[in-house]
């Protein structure tokens, strides 16, 4: 008769520790874009020149290209690493380079790049087609990604990049150098 009840107990600590977990969880979201510095920049009608600049004076492959920013000792780049396989898998098939910048390394480019991780989506012809992180939410998951349609419609016409800064999640904020 005691154990009649143990299924029911046994169901009820399981969904309250998982409402414990995703609560602690929501309460560690930080903002991509913290202080609104790329939000502020991004709102300069030559920011996807500019951007596209500073990354070319570091010698990578531009054009059509995924650009995959990352930073040492950021536990969110391992929360994210299958989201990042999978956009990486994604590029590939759309004849995407994946290129992986290390921002300790190129520290001029931390002002661009406020948090990590984050990806950034350059057009066969150089332009910056997205930037910002890739999704929203604490576990960064595959499909449910933010930059996806931009490695998938990379041909469509468009009139500028879309520059997300706005979003919630699982970043390590970078500080400026």
């Amino acid at each position: 008769m005691k154990f009649k009840w143990l299924p029911v107990l046994l169901i009820f600590w399981t969904a309250g520790l998982l409402l414990a977990v995703l609560y602690a969880a929501s309460n560690k979201a930080k903002h991509f874009d913290p202080q609104n510095v790329l939000h502020q920049s991004a709102l300069s009608l030559s920011f996807d020149t500019v951007f596209v600049e500073a990354l070319s004076k570091h010698n990578l492959e531009l054009a059509g290209s995924v650009i995959h920013f990352q930073g040492r000792d950021c536990f969110c780049q391992t929360v994210a690493q299958s989201h990042i396989n999978s956009v990486e898998k994604l590029a590939e098939k759309h004849l995407f380079n994946s290129v992986t910048v290390m921002l300790d390394e190129l520290s001029m480019l931390k002002m661009f790049v406020p948090s990590v991780p984050a990806v950034a989506v350059i057009d066969k012809a150089g332009k910056l087609n997205y930037f910002g992180p890739y999704s929203s939410g604490m576990f960064c998951t595959e499909g449910d990604g933010l930059v996806e349609p931009f490695i998938e419609k990379g041909k469509l016409a468009r009139t500028g990049a879309t520059v997300i800064s706005q979003s919630q999640g699982c970043y390590c904020n970078i500080t400026s150098v």
